[in-house]
C-alpha cells in the first residue's frame, strides 16, 4: 500500500559552515551528540494544548509544532476522525498522543522524528439483537405526516407511515439508523439506540418547501416570491420521449401553451406564455440558459433549441407576470424561460449511463378513397360535368358522343372501378417505422470546495417520412469551485453539433409538398414499375392534376442542415463582506449554420415533363453573441426584517453574417455542390448586428415572514430603437401576504399555507428587425444619357426612417392566491392576469406623394386576460402512492386599436391561391379566419330562386353561402369571420402511481375551443375528381332525394370553372374545422432495481422504463395534427394546415445505470 504524506507538521533545520578542518570535525561531533540526546528524550518534550471539540488534524498540527516531530498519515482518514477535547499543560509527547487518539480508530508509531499514523482494522462486531420498533412522524405542530418514507440505512427494509403517521419495523437491529423523508420537509436520520418507540419531528425544508427558485439574476425562496412563476424539474422530464426542450414543457404548466406544429425531427414548437402579445414582432419568450439570454426563433425546419440536450437540464422556471419578467426589461413581455443545467454534488464521484431505444410510427393517417372508390368518384365527376354542360346530355353517353375534353372523357383505367381494388396507399408508402436511439453518459462529483459535472450525449432520430432524420452530438462540462472562503468561480461549456436530413413535407403539391402529394395522388397508380424505376404519374392526359410521385419526392430529396454551436459562460463571485457579494458573468454563444438543397432533374412536380434542369441552393449563417454582466447583491436579516437587494449592469452584442447562393444548369444529379452548376442565378451576403446595454435593480423586503414586497427596475438602451428613443424604463412592484402566518389562522391545523400576492409592472418587446428605424437602401438601376443611353447602377431609400421607433410596451396586472391543505398534501394556485400591449409595430399607409406606400410605426393595442389554476394532490400515501398534478388556463385576446383609422388588417397565408385567409379587426381576435360561410347546398330550383345567390350562376347541387350584408346576393362583401385559432382553454394532467419498486405515470394535454383552417382541403376536398379526396368529402349532392352529407355539393369536374363555385377556391367555412383535442402525451411504466440486487451487481442505482409518447389523440379534426400551423407562430396568419409533417407515436425502452 502506498502511503502519501498529506501534511508536514513542524521542522527544525540547522546548518554549519566549516571554515577549518578542525572546526568541521568538532561541529559534526556536536551534532551527533545532539541527535542522540533528542532521540533519548523525545517523550520528555513538554506540550501544552487546551480546547473543546478540536479536530484531530489541528491537534496533531499543534503537537508537531511543539515537539518538532513530523506526522505521516492519510488525510482522507484523519479528516473523518472524531473531534477531541484536550486540556494539556506541559504534557509529554506520549501523553499528548495518548489523549489525542483516545477512542479513535487509529494507532501510531514513533520513529526518530517521524510519527506514523495508521487506521486500525475494525474487528467484526457481534450481531446485535433484533426487536420490533415503531414510531410516529409528525410536523412541528404535532400533526401526523401520512405517507412519509422510512428506510433503514444500508438496507432494503423500508415502509411508509399510515394516516396517523405511524410506522412499524419487525426485527430491527438495536443499532439501526432510519432515514425519514417527506415532501416539503428536511430529511432526517434517526438512531434507534435500542429504543422500541420513537417520535420523529420533521422540519420544513428551506431547500424544498421553501425551495430556492432561480429568478432573473439570482435565486429566491419559493415562499418569498411575489410574482407568478411555474416550474418543472428533471424528474418530470426524464421519462418523456422528447428530444427538444420546448416539447418537454407541453401540458405541464398553467398559462404556458406548447403547440407542436410539426413532427419533423428537431422541428420547433410554438411556445406562448399568456397568449399572443404582438401582431408583427416576435411572440416567443426569452430563453435564459445558465444565465445567457438566447432567442427561440420558432421555425419548423430550423429550431436553435434543438441543440440543447433535454437530459442535461436540471429544471425549467417560467416567469409569467411583470414582477418576474421586468428584470429583463425590453425582452420580457412574452415571458421568460430560465433553464438551469445539471451540476455536480459534493460527495462520492458518480457515473451515470442512460440508454433508450425505440421506434416511431405515424400517429394517425387520413381516411381517403382507395383505388376503386376514387375511380368511381372520378367517373361521377366527369359524368356530372358532361350532363351539366348542356341540355340533352346523359351520364350514360360513351366517350365517342362526348366533347373531346378531359373534363368529360372517362379514362380507360377507370372503366371498371371494382377491378382496381384498394390500389396504392400512398400514405403507407411515404411513412415508415423509424428507429430512435439516445445515449447519455454523465460523470459527476466533488468535495466541499469543488463540484463538477461532465456529460456526453448522442441522439440518432430517424423521421417517419422517408429520408428524414436528425443526429445530435452534445457535450457539456460544468465546474464550480470555492477557491477561497470568499471567492467562488465556475464555468459552463456546452458544445453541440446537429445534422438534419429534411424533406419538403409541408406545403402545396405544386411545390412538391410530399404529404399533400401522398393524399391527393391517384391510388390506381404505383410508386415503382416492374423494373424498379419510379413510376411517372404526371402527364397522363386523363384530366388528373400533375401530382408527382410522392415516394420519388421523398427519396430523392437532398435537403441538409448542419448546426455547430458553442454556448458557454464563466463567472466569479466575491463575498466582499458578510451578506455583500459581487458577481461577474461573461458568456458567448457561437452558432454556425449551413444548409444545402439540391433539386434533381427527376423531381418535377406540377409538370407533364418527366425531368427538368437541376437546381441548388446553399446558405451559410454565422451568429456570434457575447454577454457581460456585473451584479452586486446584499442580503441581511435583522430581527423580524429580511432585506435583499440587487444592482447590476449588463451588455450584450450580437453579430450575424449570412451568405446564400442559388444555381442551375447542373450537368447531372450526381454532383450536388454549387461548383458543378453551369449558371449562378443569384447570390447575396448580408451582415447585421444589434446591441443592448442595461442597468437593473431589485429590492426584496419581508417582515416577520408575513408581509413581502418586491420592487424591480430595468433601463434598456437598444440599437434596435430609433435615434430619439433609444432608452426604455421598465419598473414593477409586487406585494405578498402570508395569511397562514397570522395569529387568527395559525392554529387552523388543516391549513398549511395561504398566501396572497399581487403585482403590476411594465415590460417591453424588442424582438423587431435590427434596422427598422433607419432608412435602408436598395438597388435602383436607371438609364443615363441620350439615344437609348446606358444602364447606371444606383441605390435608393426603400423605406421611411423613423427616429422615434421603439419597443412594444406591455403593462400587466397579476393577482394570485396559493393554498396548501392537510400538511400540503393538497396545494392549489390561482392567478388572474390582465395584460395590455400598446405601441404595436404596424406598417401604416402613408400618402403616395412620399414615394412610399407604408411606414413602420408604433401604433395599435392588444389585450390578453385570463385565469390560471393548478392543483397538486397526494391522493394515496401508504404502500400505494398516487399523486395528481392538474392545470387549466383560459386566455382571451382582443384587438383594441389598429392604425390611425382602425381599418382591419386582411392577410393571405401563402398557400392560399389568391384569396384572403385571415382578418385582424378592432374588437376581435387577431388572425381570425376569414371567408364565406357555407349555409348548405341548394336542393332545388325553388331554393335557388328564393334564397340569396350568385345571379345567373347558382344551381341546385351547388354550395349556398350566407348573405352576411343582407343585400339578397352573394358578393365579396359577404366574407365574414369563420373561426378563431386561439383556444377557449388549455389543460394538462399528470397522474403518477407507485408501489414498492414499480411506478407508472400518464400525462394528458388538452386544448379546447379553437379552429384550424385546413387549406389542404382545396385539393383533397375539391369536389372535382382531379385529386384523391377524403371520404367525408366524397359524399356529394346527387339529387334532392340523395342530398349526400348536406354540406358537400355536386361533384363536377368543371367545378372550378363555374363562377358561382369559384368561391370554394377562396376560403369557406368548409375549410374551417374544430381543432379541439385531448392527447395522451406520455405513458411510462418503470421499475427501480432493489438495493440488495444492486449490491450484487456492484451498482449504485438502476432503473428500467418503457414509455409511449403521443399515445392517443382524440379529436374531430380530420387532418393529421390539430396543432399544425404552416407559418409557425405568426399572429396574423396562424393555424393553417397545408399538409404538415405528422406527429409520431414513439415507443421507447430505457435503461439507467449508476456506478
Amino acid at each position: 500500500m502506498l502511503l502519501t504524506p498529506y501534511r508536514r507538521l513542524g521542522r527544525r533545520e540547522w546548518y554549519a559552515r566549516a571554515q577549518r578542518s578542525f572546526a568541521a570535525r568538532v561541529t559534526l561531533l556536536a551534532s551527533l551528540v545532539l541527535l542522540l540526546t533528542l532521540h533519548a528524550k523525545a517523550f520528555a518534550q513538554k506540550i501544552t494544548i487546551k480546547g473543546e471539540n478540536i479536530s484531530l488534524e489541528n491537534a496533531l498540527i499543534s503537537i508537531g509544532k511543539q515537539s518538532g516531530h513530523y506526522f505521516f498519515y492519510k488525510y482522507n482518514e484523519i479528516k473523518d476522525a472524531h473531534p477531541v477535547s484536550l486540556d494539556l499543560k506541559n504534557a509529554t509527547l506520549e501523553s499528548a498522543l495518548t489523549e489525542s487518539f483516545r477512542g479513535q480508530p487509529f494507532e501510531y508509531k514513533v520513529e526518530r522524528k517521524t510519527i506514523i499514523v495508521n487506521k486500525t482494522k475494525a474487528e467484526p462486531a457481534a450481531k446485535p439483537a433484533k426487536k420490533e420498533t415503531s414510531g410516529r412522524v409528525v410536523d412541528q405542530k404535532g400533526q401526523p405526516l401520512p405517507g412519509a418514507a422510512v428506510r433503514v440505512q444500508n438496507s432494503d427494509a423500508a415502509t411508509v407511515t399510515d394516516e396517523a403517521g405511524i410506522f412499524t419495523f419487525a426485527d430491527l437491529p438495536a443499532n439501526a439508523t432510519l432515514l425519514v423523508t417527506y415532501t416539503g420537509f428536511a430529511s432526517q436520520y434517526v438512531r434507534i439506540a435500542g429504543q422500541s418507540a420513537v417520535t420523529v419531528v420533521m422540519h420544513e425544508d428551506p431547500q424544498n418547501l421553501n425551495a430556492l427558485v432561480v429568478v432573473g439574476y439570482g435565486v429566491q425562496q419559493r415562499k418569498d416570491i411575489t410574482g407568478s412563476v411555474s416550474s418543472i424539474n428533471a424528474e418530470k422530464m426524464k421519462d418523456q420521449a422528447v428530444f427538444t426542450l420546448d416539447n418537454a414543457m407541453a401540458g405541464q404548466m398553467p398559462g404556458v401553451q406548447i403547440s407542436q406544429a410539426t413532427g419533423a425531427p428537431g422541428g420547433g414548437s410554438s411556445v406562448r406564455i399568456r397568449g399572443a402579445g404582438s401582431l408583427s414582432a416576435g411572440n416567443d419568450p426569452l430563453y435564459v440558459i445558465d444565465g445567457f439570454p438566447v432567442s427561440g426563433d420558432f421555425n419548423q425546419t430550423n429550431n436553435p433549441l434543438n441543440t440543447i440536450n433535454p437530459s442535461d437540464i436540471a429544471d425549467i422556471q417560467v416567469l409569467k407576470d411583470a414582477s418576474a419578467t421586468a428584470i429583463y426589461g425590453s425582452r420580457g413581455s412574452n415571458g421568460v424561460v430560465i433553464i438551469t443545467t445539471k451540476s455536480g454534488k459534493s460527495g462520492t464521484s458518480k457515473i451515470d449511463f442512460n440508454i433508450s431505444t425505440g421506434i416511431q410510427q405515424v400517429e394517425r393517417v387520413l381516411d381517403v378513397l382507395n383505388a376503386s372508390e376514387y375511380a368511381a368518384y372520378l367517373n361521377e365527376a366527369r359524368n356530372n360535368a358532361w350532363v351539366n354542360s348542356g341540355p340533352g346530355r346523359s351520364a350514360s353517353d360513351p366517350n365517342s358522343a362526348r366533347t373531346n375534353n378531359v373534363m368529360y372523357q372517362l379514362p380507360e383505367i377507370t372503366a371498371n372501378p371494382a377491378a382496381l381494388g384498394r390500389g396504392t396507399d400512398w400514405q403507407k408508402e411515404i411513412f415508415r417505422t423509424a428507429s430512435v436511439n439516445n445515449y447519455q453518459l454523465n460523470f459527476s462529483g466533488g468535495n466541499e470546495r469543488t463540484r463538477f459535472f461532465v456529460s456526453g450525449g448522442y441522439l440518432d432520430q430517424k423521421g417517419i417520412i422517408l429520408n428524414s432524420g436528425m443526429k445530435r452530438y452534445s457535450f457539456r462540462i460544468n465546474v464550480d469551485s470555492q477557491v477561497h472562503k470568499r471567492v467562488r468561480v465556475g464555468a459552463n461549456l456546452t458544445p453541440s453539433y446537429v445534422t438534419n436530413d429534411l424533406v419538403n413535407a409541408e406545403g402545396n403539391w405544386q411545390a412538391g409538398g410530399i404529404v399533400q402529394s401522398a393524399i391527393t395522388a391517384a391510388p390506381f397508380m404505383k410508386p415503382y414499375d416492374s423494373e424498379g424505376n419510379y413510376t411517372k404519374i404526371t402527364g397522363l392526359n386523363i384530366g388528373t392534376s400533375e401530382v408527382d410521385n410522392p415516394v420519388k419526392l421523398a427519396r430523392e430529396s437532398y435537403y441538409k442542415q448542419g448546426t455547430l454551436r458553442l454556448l458557454g459562460t464563466a463567472f466569479a463571485e466575491v463575498t466582499i463582506l458578510d451578506g455583500l457579494t459581487f458577481k461577474t458573468l461573461v458568456g458567448t454563444d457561437l452558432r454556425n449554420f449551413k444548409e444545402n438543397i439540391f433539386s434533381p432533374s427527376i423531381v418535377n412536380p406540377n409538370s407533364v415533363n418527366a425531368t427538368k434542369v437541376p437546381t441548388a441552393n446553399a446558405v451559410t449563417t454565422e451568429n456570434k453573441s457575447w454577454l457581460a454582466e456585473y451584479t452586486l447583491s446584499y442580503t441581511r436579516q435583522f430581527g423580524k426584517h429580511a432585506l435583499s437587494a440587487l444592482a447590476g449592469y449588463t451588455a450584450q452584442k450580437d453579430y450575424l453574417d449570412n451568405s446564400s447562393i442559388a444555381a442551375t444548369n447542373f450537368a447531372n444529379d450526381q454532383i450536388k455542390t454549387i461548383n458543378a452548376a453551369g449558371l449562378i442565378t443569384s447570390a447575396a451576403t448580408t451582415q447585421e448586428e444589434w446591441a443592448l446595454l442595461s442597468y437593473l435593480a431589485r429590492v426584496n423586503y419581508g417582515y416577520n415572514d408575513k408581509y413581502l414586497l418586491t420592487a424591480t427596475m430595468r433601463r434598456d438602451g437598444s440599437s434596435r430603437f430609433g435615434a430619439d428613443n433609444k432608452w426604455g424604463f421598465f419598473p414593477s412592484l409586487s406585494l405578498g401576504w402570508h395569511l397562514s402566518e397570522e395569529h387568527f389562522l395559525k392554529n387552523i391545523k388543516w391549513l398549511s399555507e395561504l398566501r396572497l400576492r399581487a403585482s403590476y409592472g411594465l415590460t417591453g418587446n424588442n424582438f423587431i428587425s435590427n434596422y427598422g428605424h433607419i432608412g435602408l437602401t436598395g438597388i435602383e438601376n436607371y438609364i443615363f444619357g441620350g439615344s437609348g443611353g446606358s444602364i447606371a447602377n444606383g441605390i435608393r431609400l426603400t423605406n421611411i426612417p423613423n427616429s422615434l421607433l421603439g419597443w412594444e410596451k406591455n403593462n400587466q396586472l397579476d393577482i394570485g392566491l396559493e393554498v396548501g391543505l392537510a400538511q400540503n398534501r393538497f396545494s392549489l394556485t390561482l392567478d388572474y392576469y390582465l395584460k395590455n400591449t400598446s405601441d404595436l409595430l404596424l406598417n401604416v399607409p402613408v400618402p403616395t406623394l412620399t414615394g412610399y406606400v407604408t411606414a413602420l410605426q408604433n401604433i395599435g393595442k392588444i389585450r390578453n386576460r385570463g385565469l390560471e389554476f393548478a392543483v397538486t394532490s397526494r391522493n394515496l400515501v401508504n404502500r400505494v402512492k398516487w399523486t395528481t398534478d392538474f392545470n387549466i388556463s383560459t386566455n382571451k385576446v382582443k384587438v383594441l386599436a389598429l392604425g390611425p383609422d382602425g381599418s382591419p388588417i386582411i392577410s393571405r397565408q401563402a398557400t392560399s391561391a389568391n384569396a384572403s385567409t385571415h382578418i385582424t379587426a378592432v374588437g376581435g381576435e387577431p388572425g381570425t379566419f376569414y371567408g364565406y360561410r357555407v349555409a348548405g347546398v341548394y336542393q332545388n330550383q325553388q331554393e335557388v330562386e328564393n334564397l340569396p345567390g350568385i345571379s345567373g350562376e347558382s344551381k341546385p347541387g351547388q354550395l349556398r353561402f350566407a348573405d352576411i350584408d343582407g343585400d339578397g346576393r352573394i358578393t365579396s362583401n359577404d366574407r365574414t369571420e369563420l373561426g378563431s385559432p386561439f383556444p377557449d382553454f388549455t389543460y394538462g394532467m399528470t397522474n403518477k402511481l407507485s408501489f414498492k419498486n414499480l411506478d407508472f405515470s400518464v400525462t394528458i394535454q388538452g386544448v379546447q375551443g379553437f379552429e384550424v383552417l385546413n387549406m389542404a382541403r382545396r385539393y383533397y376536398g375539391n369536389y372535382a375528381g382531379s385529386y384523391n379526396v377524403l371520404k367525408s368529402a366524397s359524399q356529394g349532392w346527387r339529387s334532392e332525394q340523395e342530398p349526400g352529407n348536406g354540406t358537400s355539393p355536386m361533384v363536377d369536374r368543371n367545378f372550378g370553372a363555374m363562377p358561382g363555385s369559384n368561391l370554394v377556391n377562396n376560403v369557406t367555412s368548409l375549410f374551417v374545422e374544430d381543432g379541439s383535442f385531448l392527447r395522451v402525451r406520455n405513458m411510462t411504466l418503470g421499475y427501480t432495481i432493489p438495493g440488495a440486487m444492486l449490491k450484487r451487481l456492484g451498482l449504485a442505482n438502476a432503473r428500467v422504463n418503457f414509455s409511449v409518447q403521443n399515445a392517443f389523440t382524440f379529436t374531430r379534426y380530420e387532418g393529421y395534427n390539430p396543432e399544425v400551423s404552416i407559418q409557425g407562430g405568426s399572429t396574423l396568419v396562424p393555424g393553417v394546415d397545408a399538409g404538415g409533417y405528422p406527429l409520431a407515436r414513439t415507443f421507447m425502452l430505457g435503461i439507467s445505470l449508476g456506478l
